[in-house]
């Protein structure tokens, strides 16, 4: 009598697929036209609000160049925040946008420090637009820079990763300002400020990973 034996394999333990985060349906063309119409429109809100071009001395005016603001706001933010799929982008920046240019055109510059009580709503209010504006804008140039910076493929397009860093780069401004305000705008406390915020992502690099990305 015969036996048979049967040889069993044990299963292999095939590596779990990475996701990648991909921005499909989107061409170098589509973005470089989307980057013109951005120029030219920053490049009219800004001659309409620093050069005195549109007078707003009326409500009518003031209306309009308040909608300019908020249709230059989305025309930069919607596309962005579509493409890096990053929720309440388009939000944040076109509040900032809005409000940096209400600032701009209708609040009085504080004449004195940040200690002084009736000047602190015109230093929350500056700060709050500075960071909107600029935490938002620079998302594409982390990331850009972190496609140049990181070999590793989930690193890369984390675009977590990039909006933290731009959010850094919001808060690091700030902070420079609260130093102009309170009147200690020194190398003595921006060096330790900066080194604080670069410390502060190297850790979150360090300890943080990317999310799975297909």
């Amino acid at each position: 009598m015969t036996r048979t034996r049967t040889r069993i394999t044990p299963p292999r333990n095939t590596p779990t697929p990475v996701t990648v985060v991909t921005q499909e349906g989107v061409s170098r063309t589509q973005i470089l036209i989307w980057f013109v119409l951005v120029g030219f429109a920053w490049l009219g809100l800004g001659a309409i609000v620093f050069n005195g071009v549109w007078p707003i001395d009326d409500r009518a005016k003031q209306l309009f160049l308040a909608g300019i603001s908020v249709i230059v706001g989305m025309l930069t933010y919607v596309p962005m925040e579509y493409y890096f799929r990053a929720r309440g982008l388009a939000m944040r920046g076109v509040l900032g946008l809005f409000l940096a240019v209400q600032i701009i055109l209708y609040v009085p510059t504080p004449t004195n420090s940040l200690l002084w009580l009736p000047d602190v709503p015109v230093y929350l209010l500056v700060s709050m637009a500075m960071y909107w504006v600029l935490s938002t804008l620079c998302v594409p140039v982390t990331y850009v820079i972190g496609q140049l910076a990181f070999r590793q493929r989930a690193r890369r397009y984390d675009v977590r990763r990039a909006w933290r860093q731009a959010s850094e780069i919001g808060l690091m401004v700030v902070g420079l300002f609260g130093l102009f305000g309170l009147h200690a705008f020194t190398p003595l406390l921006i060096i330790p400020w900066i080194l604080m915020i670069v410390i502060a992502e190297v850790l979150f690099l360090s300890f943080i990973e990317p999310p799975a990305t297909r």
